[in-house]
């Protein structure tokens, strides 16, 4: 039975971090790095310099436009990531049953995690900074609740 639960519980954890991922990709997809740099014939080697000027020009064009997408789709992952992840945690600390309790909990922390560290290089840091202590001020908040408001009951010795 156990063995379930901890199953379970890990299961929750690491799909809900998938979900976020793939419900932002959705509603607002992640630029695809072909779409931007199609593939074009390489330039001749007996190009002249007008050529290779006007080429390299159009290669930062297109990098450029594409840093901007991959820029916008980061921010926008990064915060429904620490919404949901908050929100996960928030939820975590009323659910009674143990098993979807620590794992939306976890869950929430994991989805927070990923946001940032897979796509938060792109955000400035206030917004870092913020977004992060509104997460951890909440987790704090949870643990006080599910813990040291627990010990100060007189039925808990």
């Amino acid at each position: 039975m156990l063995a379930r639960q901890i199953a379970i519980g890990f299961g929750i954890a690491v799909i809900f971090p998938l979900l976020v991922y793939y419900a932002v990709c959705t509603f607002h997809p992640a630029p695809v790095r072909q779409a931007f740099f199609p593939v074009t014939p390489p330039l001749a080697a007996n190009a002249n310099a007008d050529q290779r000027k006007a080429y390299a020009d159009q290669q930062r064009k297109r990098q450029e436009t594409y840093d901007a997408a991959a820029k916008d789709f980061s921010r926008m992952l990064v915060m429904v990531s620490t919404l949901s992840g908050v929100a996960a945690i928030l939820v975590g600390a009323f659910v009674t049953l143990h098993v979807i309790d620590t794992a939306l909990i976890l869950g929430g922390i994991l989805t927070i995690a990923w946001g940032y560290w897979g796509f938060g290089q792109d955000l400035e840091d206030w917004t870092r900074f913020v977004s992060l202590l509104v997460g951890l001020v909440v987790l704090l908040s949870v643990a006080y609740w599910l813990f040291a408001m627990d010990r100060t009951k007189p039925d808990n010795p």
